[in-house]
């Protein structure tokens, strides 16, 4: 099995890190920019190589688009061609029932975007350690 390093540098090198994260998809990319962001030098792994594709229903609730808003990554996503979700459909039989999903002031609604954009925007923003301009 290969691994992948996905430093938080420009390249890893032998040294000291503050943490290493394995896993280096939504989970573990959004762990490693948080860490990074907090000034510690990350060193994050995967086995898969840089923005590959995996298997998911990534379907992202309110909490998880607060979250993402948070961390100056909603608009990135959004740019990147990720689907905004503004209503919901019910399924009864052959009955369906659709409802619009209220949006709040910082939310335009919910999102479902590819693993390969959202681990991306993840593991890049780890990268830049940047702090986004929604922190709370």
């Amino acid at each position: 099995m290969a691994i992948n390093p996905i430093s938080l540098m420009t390249s890893p090198r032998r040294g000291h890190y503050d943490a290493i994260v394995v896993g280096a998809r939504c989970a573990g990319a959004a762990t490693a920019m948080l860490l990074a962001r907090a000034g510690l030098n990350v060193l994050a792994i995967d086995r898969k190589p840089y923005g590959s594709d995996t298997l998911s229903t990534h379907a992202l609730m309110r909490p998880a688009v607060l979250q993402l808003w948070r961390w100056g990554l909603l608009e990135p996503l959004l740019k990147a061609g990720t689907p905004l979700i503004e209503t919901t459909t019910f399924h009864y039989g052959d009955d369906e029932i659709t409802i619009p999903l209220a949006s709040g002031s910082d939310l335009p609604g919910l999102i479902a975007p590819r693993r390969t954009v959202l681990d991306r925007i993840l593991v890049d923003a780890a990268r830049s350690g940047r702090v986004g301009p929604n922190r709370r």
